[in-house]
């Protein structure tokens, strides 16, 4: 069967890349013939350009600080001048994509033909952001083929009343939905809609198959690893007591700035970098929704905690209630006391299959 699947695909994200390869693999592996829609509006862009500036930004009022702003987003650019070149050679490598589509309007006008349409994972329909907006993310352009949706992401907990037509009207011409987060069936059901529960497309290949995909490292010691998109003073507390407790060195992914207190910063690495680097790890502290899942997936010792600027929890919640693992989520001190608390991965195995068979079973069913 010819597939083409559409999600937030090449946007220097870890976590973003590696569910769109995870996805066109396993199809693959079942005989189809898959291939990622290359879509890249601005807005999923933009932030890459030193010249762009969100209108709404305190930075756009006058021209000098437009251009101040441009300047130090210049200079922020050059630093992640790795990183981005790390993501490109992956996508060109490891990704087989369409030709380029820019705008819903191309892709309305041109679209790709195939057998069937994917839209997920990632936060494809978050409308908090332009992309949970966007028509092409809810298979619009399609105008013959199945339209399936496999491990989408609501990542909140409602959507705006004024909003919900829309998004009704949308989802109900789709032939299969499935999201990845039980949030998501809330909303669905709030809308009409009836909806399935799946593992995120990272779970779908097996560990061998991610270590194949690795760049190796050489691991010299024992570290934990930290992924922290904002900073953030819990996780930094709980980084420094479990140094101490386990005497591991304190290492730090990091996309733009280092971690002060941590023992070795890793910079400009992508994302077989990223894999490597958790595959090694013997703890990991993150708040990232697919180092998580990576967690689980490496049968690693880890603890998340909450994003604080962004009202995405929903999705680190979801995976990690449907685990058992709710307790390793980190919402304040009070709950370091699970420091010392040991997963037992013989029983998350065990849900791990099921929820395995119950994935492969939706999106085979879907597809035939």
């Amino acid at each position: 069967m010819k597939i083409r699947t559409i999600t937030t695909h090449d946007c220097y994200n870890y976590g973003s890349a590696l569910q769109t390869y995870a996805l066109l693999e396993y199809l693959k592996e079942q005989g189809h013939e898959a291939k990622v829609i290359d879509f890249k509006p601005d807005f999923l862009l933009s932030r890459y350009n030193w010249k762009w500036v969100n209108k709404n930004s305190r930075f756009n009022k006058f021209k000098l600080t437009r251009w101040i702003y441009r300047g130090l987003k210049y200079v922020q650019l050059l630093m992640l001048h790795k990183r981005i070149k790390k993501f490109d050679e992956f996508m060109n490598k490891e990704i087989d994509s369409t030709r380029t589509y820019y705008t819903n309007e191309e892709l309305m006008q041109n679209p790709p033909s195939a057998d069937a349409f994917i839209v997920g994972s990632d936060q494809v329909w978050n409308s908090s952001y332009e992309q949970g907006k966007c028509p092409a993310y809810y298979l619009e352009f399609v105008k013959k083929g199945k339209k399936i949706a496999y491990s989408a992401s609501f990542s909140i907990t409602s959507i705006n009343e004024s909003i919900k037509p829309t998004i009704k009207n949308y989802l109900e011409k789709f032939d299969s939905i499935a999201v990845r987060e039980i949030q998501g069936l809330d909303i669905l059901n709030s809308l009409g809609i009836h909806g399935t529960w799946v593992l995120d497309p990272v779970f779908l290949i097996t560990t061998d198959k991610w270590k194949k995909l690795m760049t190796p490292i050489k691991k010299k010691e024992k570290f934990i690893l930290i992924y922290d998109f904002e900073h953030n003073r819990i996780l930094k507390k709980f980084a420094l007591l479990l140094k101490e407790k386990t005497g591991a060195k304190i290492y730090a992914i990091n996309d733009k700035y280092p971690l002060l207190y941590a023992d070795k910063n890793i910079m400009g690495q992508g994302p077989k970098e990223f894999l490597s680097y958790i595959y090694n790890c013997d703890y990991f502290l993150s708040n990232s929704f697919h180092g998580t899942a990576f967690s689980i997936i490496f049968e690693k010792e880890f603890f998340v905690f909450n994003r604080l600027r962004d009202k995405v929890n929903s999705r680190m919640e979801s995976l990690l209630t449907k685990f058992n693992l709710s307790t390793h989520l980190i919402i304040d001190e009070s709950s370091f006391n699970v420091i010392d608390e040991k997963i037992d991965y013989s029983k998350i195995e065990s849900l791990k299959k099921t929820y395995l068979n119950e994935s492969k079973s939706y999106l085979n069913e879907a597809l035939s």
